[in-house]
């Protein structure tokens, strides 16, 4: 039920931001921050952690997971509330992160406000 909980939520957060649905990257990038939020250690190695998850998950490729989670981080850098931004990500919203970066202050943000568990805070799966 956690699962549903935490991809349930992924998703009003990235909408609240500006993104929605219409792009393919939007369902990726929802389930990247919810495996995130229950496993941080993939964001170490992107390409054989998360990427590899959320390929397998979409059956798609690592370059068509990274490029559409991509694409979503882009569009919410642009066009998205910067009010939003700067408070997830505490500093100036003039140039976009890293996906990794991007991904982690987005679960570290819903782990904390909204499921109730602070930052570094242990999880068990």
């Amino acid at each position: 039920m956690k699962w549903e909980r935490e991809a349930r939520e992924a998703e009003r957060l990235l909408r609240r931001l500006g993104a929605n649905g219409s792009y393919m990257g939007f369902w990726f990038t929802v389930y990247g921050i919810a495996m995130v939020m229950r496993e941080p250690e993939l964001l170490t190695y992107m390409c054989k952690g998360l990427y590899e998850a959320v390929a397998s998950h979409f059956n798609v490729s690592l370059q068509s997971a990274e490029r559409n989670i991509r694409t979503i981080k882009k569009r919410i850098w642009k066009y998205g509330d910067e009010e939003l931004l700067r408070e997830i990500f505490g500093r100036s919203t003039q140039k976009s992160p890293k996906n990794a970066v991007f991904l982690d202050g987005l679960a570290a943000y819903l782990n904390e406000r909204c499921m109730g568990e602070p930052p570094g805070e242990e999880r068990r799966l």
